[in-house]
């Protein structure tokens, strides 16, 4: 039972003393608390993400050794662990945490890395003693796979690709030294801005709701999030697809949506969507829903640029689409409605869930999960349709990135991923683009569907896309 108890700016201050109210800069690092969007991942059984790349050419695992020394002096947050405090708010703290362990394994074909990233989502890590990263370096003479997993609370899918970067110019040149990143501020309250800021009324509803809870006096501890893990993870068994579009055709992609006056996302959108009413139907109310995960770190007052961390939200709208309608028109709907919804009201939306006490967010996921019975924190999971599947797939594109392919003799040869698992998302699609190739990934859950529909929904919606085309 639960327990009732884009540019990058160096830091030239590395060393000195600098407080904040919620962050401090010393001698041997720093304590900063987390943010509500970071704190919520503490206690979720499916909080890592995983991203790999596959290097042509010879990795030594000493420069590599070497290579993530340096990135984690570089990314402040890649040197973490969790602390809580009395009022179960989470601290990232870099005081006596562990190097960043890499696994280093033989590797024999091109789908190895699946088995591992499969297993790496549903190992968990230890979060009081960190740090919230860990690697596997799968290889061969010739062709080698490194795959990063690391906790939510630190990263978002972006920020894996910059410290895959990173790691490469780390590798072709090991003896340029640089300087550290400072950790970046994150979304709260001050760093918003002011059209993004949180009504009255909310913060009093809010209040009241926290009030209500902590005379309850009840909190959780690690063995709680373990046993919840555990548990998780014996019900769900993840799947991941992985699949690429060649240059040639990528190029068309991204020209016939800029003459079609739409982003890439919504193209792929409209393919996905047209797919899955093709191949399951509509008769789910979840299979309208519409979530597009934004990355607002140039949204902020202190933009952040390419600081590792966790700078993404989503954005939600019902669409009900007649499939029989020309793919470009289907397209132009998704990508207007998407537009309308990208205010800063709407993408800091999930940003006042910092104003809930840390204990009821954990009450309110062990609820979900059966292992709380409380009637608030099930009134609130049943209110917000928490115990439910809330979308069909979710589309998430990084986009173009403008990173190096050669590192010296080192050629990034494909991405992997990033790979999330979703309990409410039946599938997950993960995109992005790197030297003129467009990766896929696709990640569900075998309770939740079947490979089979997986593969047909994605045979049938690159079907659409190359019809679109011509």
């Amino acid at each position: 039972m639960l327990c009732v108890t884009t540019a990058i700016t160096p830091l030239h201050q590395w060393g000195r003393e600098m407080k904040t109210n919620t962050q401090k800069y010393q001698k041997n690092g720093f304590k900063r608390k987390m943010g509500g969007p970071e704190r919520r991942f503490l206690s979720l059984p499916n909080a890592n993400v995983v991203m790999g790349v596959r290097i042509k050419g010879r990795v030594s695992q000493n420069l590599l050794k070497s290579a993530v020394l340096q990135v984690r002096q570089k990314h402040p947050l890649l040197g973490v662990r969790i602390i809580l405090d009395d009022h179960s708010s989470g601290w990232f703290t870099q005081d006596n945490v562990p190097e960043i362990p890499i696994d280093i394994r033989p590797r024999a074909t091109n789908e190895d890395w699946i088995e591992v990233a499969t297993e790496e989502l549903k190992r968990a890590f230890s979060t009081e003693t960190g740090p919230l990263m860990r690697m596997v370096l799968l290889q061969s003479p010739d062709v080698s796979d490194l795959i990063i997993t690391a906790h939510h609370s630190i990263c978002d899918g972006r920020s894996l690709v910059y410290l895959i970067r990173d790691i490469m110019n780390y590798l072709e040149y090991p003896d340029h030294e640089r300087e550290p990143l400072p950790v970046m501020p994150i979304a709260i309250q001050e760093y918003l801005p002011s059209s993004a800021a949180v009504g009255w009324l909310t913060k009093f509803i809010i209040k009241r709701m926290n009030r209500k809870w902590l005379r309850k006096g009840i909190s959780f501890n690690t063995k709680d999030y373990q046993q919840l893990h555990q548990e998780f993870w014996q019900k769900h068994h993840p799947s991941i697809f992985r699949w690429e579009l060649p240059p040639p055709q990528t190029t068309a992609l991204v020209a016939r949506c800029r003459q079609e006056q739409v982003t890439v996302n919504s193209a792929l959108y409209a393919a996905f969507i047209k797919a899955q009413q093709h191949i399951q139907g509509n008769s789910h109310e979840y299979f309208h829903n519409i979530l597009m995960p934004v990355d607002f770190r140039e949204r902020l007052i202190k933009p952040v640029g390419e600081a590792v961390g966790f700078y993404v939200s989503v954005v939600m709208f019902k669409l009900k689409i007649t499939p029989e309608k020309p793919f470009w028109e289907i397209a132009r709907t998704i990508d207007n409605r998407a537009r309308q919804k990208l205010t800063n009201k709407n993408i800091f939306d999930s940003q006042k869930i910092s104003l809930v006490s840390p204990s009821l967010m954990d009450g309110i996921i062990l609820a979900k999960h059966g292992k709380l019975d409380d009637k608030m924190a099930i009134g609130h999971v049943k209110r917000k349709g928490l115990d439910k599947l809330f979308a069909g797939i979710m589309v998430s594109n990084l986009g173009r990135l403008e990173i190096p392919v050669d590192y010296g003799d080192l050629h990034l040869d494909a991405l992997i991923g990033p790979v999330a698992y979703s309990d409410s998302l039946q599938k997950v699609l993960e995109v992005v683009t790197v030297g003129n190739n467009m990766y896929f990934t696709i990640t569900f859950g075998e309770t939740l569907i079947s490979k089979n529909t997986v593969a047909q929904i994605k045979d049938t919606a690159m079907k659409y896309l190359e019809q679109a085309l011509n």
